[in-house]
Order: structure tokens, then sequence, then C-alpha cells
């Protein structure tokens, strides 16, 4: 019994340490080497039972010496009589190392609207959050510090640029609005995916997301269980399908067209 205990903590310590050592391991990602991508203009849906509920128009170009992606979706359908979104995403990428510099969001639903900005440091981000709810209480700038934070569109970006070979484990502390999360990305292989009536060469990437405490520990994910991402194998390393488990089953997003420019 004493050994069994023993070896039980041993294991936990174990665990504490690795997880512990996130920041670390956040800090240290550095660009890749990866060639950028073209400017490009995407739509994407999203589901879950295989029925489409949403849609997003992305634009991804260069100006200079950062990347601007822009996002403009919303609910459709039956989807949309039941619950109505409308939203716009605006991020600033660095161009050299992939640093976010700056995001803006803006969710307009049936009775409320919640807008975002997001100015990114080298040791975190400064966001303002606003809700027109009535009882909402005075927005006020809240303070995040975890070096090497991103943006969703920065944290994508930075992940495209790495090697991505089979068993690379990325760490990347992403900032996608009102709270902070460790996204532990995992290259799981190579193989085909069904797309648009032909088989695709992709990179297979497994997904697993925590939530990052005040204190810097971390707590998983109530809504989120697991995720797979499939990202073609080519030049453009583009996201073509994402399954996601969550607490109401599990949700899709899948690329329906692409536009290189």
């Amino acid at each position: 019994m004493t050994a069994r205990l023993v070896c039980a903590a041993l294991c936990f310590a174990f665990i504490d340490a690795a997880r512990a050592g996130w920041r670390e391991e956040v800090a240290a990602l550095r660009a890749g080497e990866f060639a950028p991508p073209a400017d490009l203009t995407a739509r994407y849906v999203f589901g879950w039972g295989g029925i489409e509920a949403a849609a997003a128009d992305v634009q991804l170009r260069r100006e200079g010496a950062v990347w601007k992606a822009m996002v403009r979706g919303g609910t459709t359908g039956a989807a949309r009589r039941l619950w109505q979104l409308d939203a716009d995403y605006e991020a600033v990428t660095q161009s050299e190392d992939w640093r976010s510099l700056s995001s803006f969001l803006a969710e307009r639903y049936r009775r409320y609207r919640v807008e975002e900005v997001c100015e990114f440091r080298g040791g975190g981000v400064r966001s303002l959050r606003w809700n027109t709810k009535a009882d909402a209480g005075k927005p006020e700038w809240m303070n995040f510090y975890v070096p090497g934070l991103r943006d969703m569109a920065g944290a994508m970006l930075l992940a495209r640029s790495q090697p991505l070979n089979d068993g690379d484990l990325l760490h990347l502390a992403v900032f996608p609005g009102e709270w902070m999360y460790l996204v532990r990305a995992k290259v799981e292989g190579r193989e085909s995916l069904p797309w648009q009536g032909e088989q695709r060469k992709v990179i297979r990437l497994s997904l697993d997301i925590d939530w990052i405490g005040k204190d810097f520990t971390l707590q998983p994910h109530r809504k989120f269980k697991r995720g797979t991402v499939w990202v073609s194998d080519d030049e453009v390393r583009m996201p073509l399908r994402i399954e996601v488990k969550v607490f109401v089953g599990a949700v899709f997003a899948e690329l329906q067209s692409l536009k290189m420019h």
C-alpha cells in the first residue's frame, strides 16, 4: 500500500512539474522557417451533427511589415432563428515573428452587443471589453501577463510557420477575448482527407485546451473536451476541417472555398 502511495505521489509530482513548465514552453516558441502564406480570401461553414449553423468569410493580407486578418460571420438558417449572432474580428500581426500587435472583436446578438479591443505587448495583453446589457458593469482595462501570448490569428500563423514534423508538440498561449488559454497542438501524422470530391494530403493535429488562472495554474476547459484539425499538407497549410468535442456534442468547421491573390 505504501509503495502504491509513493508511486502515485511521484506520478502526480511529475505531471505537476510538466504542467508547471508551460510558460517556458510558450515563451521559447519562435517563428519557424516555413514560407509565409500568400494573400487570400476563404469561406468556412460551421455546424454540428452534419447540419450547417453558421458561416464566416476570412481575409488575410500583408501590408508592409504586418499581416491583417479580417473575419466576418454569423449564424445562418434555422440556427439563426434560435440564436442570432453576427461577429467581426480584426487582428494585426507582426510578420517578422508572428507576434500579435492588436485585435478588435464585435459580437452583435439579438438584444445586446459585446466589443473588445486588445493591445498586445511582449509580456502579455491589455484588454478592454464592454457589454451593452443593462446590468453590465463599467468596462475597465485588464492586463494579462504571459510572455508569448497571442490572439487567435497570431497563434495560428505562428503554428503554421513551424516544421510540423510528426510527433511535434506546440504550446501556444492564446487570448481569443475575455480570458487566456493554453493550447497544446500535437502533430499526429500525415494522412488523406476527403474534401470537395477529392483526396487531399493533410497534416492531422490533436488539440487540448486548458484555462489559465490568475495564478498561472491550469484548469481543464469546462466546455472543450478535445479537438482535431486537418491542415493541407502543401505550401498553403490551410485548415480544411476542424472537429471539436464540446459539452453539447460535436461541432465542426470546414473550408468551403479558397482564393489566393
